[in-house]
């Protein structure tokens, strides 16, 4: 056998946890999200093989920050159900690559011996607490004094959008995503119809992969054309996607993993078969804000994480299993385009879960999820290698790792690629008056149908604008032909065809 060092960092348990809806349930029966977090970190134990000796070596737990529960420090709660003693405890802010980032920050941890045993969970409840509203019951989690201290967080927490974004309703990711996806079909050169089909044969690919999922939110294969049409029971939320197109929020789900060193995982009498090595990863941020990014559907991070990569040894073709972030459509085409696959290929379904819409999207734990389902690839096919990617706020910030059943032979290697973006070319944004052309758009709804209009747009300085329409007639348009390039003025932030 091949001597590994023994500092060699390596995942040894994972734990996934899913608490589906059914019929006729009420809050007063869901778990809290502690519950989950506990529950997930506690088969995560149990996947070592060792019991609960993996829980009890932990040094550090570290909390990925929930959507809809906020207590100071929910490591330490978690530590505390946990019967857990001297833990660090830490917190984690917004973003969904921070799962993976953690990976790549306690990988390097553990080669450097300031680290032994760490443990990451996450757990939304989102599901449970829109029962509790509809049932017109207060959320009832529990929560900590106000002195008790907060935990350090893995990074500071940022403003992800400029005051005009902020104006035109630009601060949550269903409204933002929809801008990249239609620039990408007008710079294809596809029709309307085309990127329907387009998005629905790609989810329903997603939607395959969760069919077999065990931990999958909608373990249902709906068709190509039942999920990019919008419907009474799949209603548009904002153009081009369809609610069976957008991140699944709404539900109960709880992950975790836990690393240590080789020699430690050894000690605990962990199998060397159900050892999964961190191979090498890379994170790096795009310009913070979108009227900063030249071309809305590009991501110059993702390429220069890949270059990372590929500086590593890791090559396309010997990736055998692949979780692309995928929030939404456009950023698992933006991935495979970087990768060089083909996104639509039914033989080769770039996910292991079924995706955020399928497989559940549990606000910023969704890649502990990846991660696990990666680690279980691997253990039922050693020798071959996993890639999972995670991507927080407007794909903003990037994560991605590389995961197999043997050590890596050089260590584990990573790098940072924010200077190789930070680089590249930003795009000039005021907000304008007068004649521009429009450079990408959206149509948001709600459940009574069209809101509002929301297009970006250039002058003829090539300098970005952003403007609003709530004419019905011009989101009708909008919805019905290709507007993108079209010739337009803005007044006072309203455009005008």
């Amino acid at each position: 056998m091949v001597s590994v060092e023994p500092r060699t960092p390596v995942i040894i348990g994972v734990g996934q946890i899913t608490q589906r809806a059914t019929s006729n349930e009420t809050y007063d029966a869901r778990a809290e999200p502690l519950d989950l977090m506990r529950d997930a970190l506690e088969r995560a134990s149990v996947d070592t093989g060792t019991g609960p000796r993996a829980i009890d070596a932990l040094d550090e737990l570290v909390a990925i920050g929930s959507f809809t529960w906020h207590p100071r420090d929910p490591a330490l709660l978690v530590a505390e159900r946990l019967s857990l003693k001297d833990v660090v405890t830490r917190l984690t802010p917004t973003g969904g690559n921070l799962p993976q980032k953690l990976v790549h920050e306690s990988a390097r941890r553990i080669q450097r011996g300031e680290l032994t045993t760490i443990g990451v969970v996450g757990a939304e409840a989102m599901y449970a607490r829109s029962l509790a509203r509809r049932e017109g019951k207060k959320v009832q989690w529990t929560l900590q004094e106000a002195s008790v201290p907060a935990p350090t967080s893995l990074e500071e927490e940022r403003i992800p959008f400029t005051k005009d974004e902020y104006d035109q309703g630009l601060t949550l990711p269903v409204n933002v995503y929809p801008l990249f996806e239609n620039a990408r079909r007008a710079r294809l050169g596809w029709t309307l119809d085309t990127q329907r089909e387009r998005l629905g044969t790609l989810w329903h690919n997603f939607a395959q992969v969760a069919a077999t999922n065990p931990y999958a939110w909608l373990p249902s294969e709906p068709s190509g054309e039942f999920i990019a049409t919008p419907s009474s029971a799949n209603r548009m939320v904002s153009y081009p996607y369809t609610k069976l197109l957008v991140a699944n929020l709404p539900v109960d789900m709880g992950a975790a993993y836990i690393m240590t060193s080789f020699e430690h995982a050894t000690q605990l009498g962990v199998a060397r078969e159900s050892m999964v090595f961190p191979q090498c990863g890379a994170d790096a941020n795009d310009h913070w804000y979108i009227s900063e990014r030249p071309q809305l559907d590009d991501s110059p991070a993702m390429r220069a994480l890949w270059r990372a990569l590929e500086n590593f040894g890791l090559r396309e073709d010997t990736l055998a299993h692949i979780d692309l972030y995928s929030c939404f459509p456009t950023v698992v085409q933006s991935a495979c385009d970087v990768l060089g696959i083909d996104a639509f290929d039914p033989s080769r379904i770039p996910t292991l879960t079924g995706g955020l819409t399928f497989g559940g999207g549990p606000g910023n734990n969704y890649v502990t999820h990846a991660i696990a389902s990666a680690v279980e690839a691997l253990r039922h096919d050693p020798g071959s290698h996993a890639l999972v990617t995670g991507l927080g706020w407007f794909s903003t910030k990037h994560s991605w790792g590389l995961y197999a059943t043997s050590p890596p032979e050089k260590g584990f290697q990573h790098h940072d690629a924010q200077s190789e973006v930070d680089a590249t070319p930003k795009c000039a944004f005021a907000q304008l008056q007068g004649n521009v052309r429009i450079e990408s758009y959206t149509v948001s709804h709600d459940r009574e149908g069209p809101r509002r209009l929301v297009a970006c747009a250039r002058d003829a300085r090539d300098v970005r604008t952003w403007c609003h329409s709530e004419d019905p007639a011009l989101m009708r348009i909008a919805e019905s032909e290709e507007i993108i390039g079209r010739p337009g003025e803005v007044r006072d932030g309203e455009l005008f065809f």
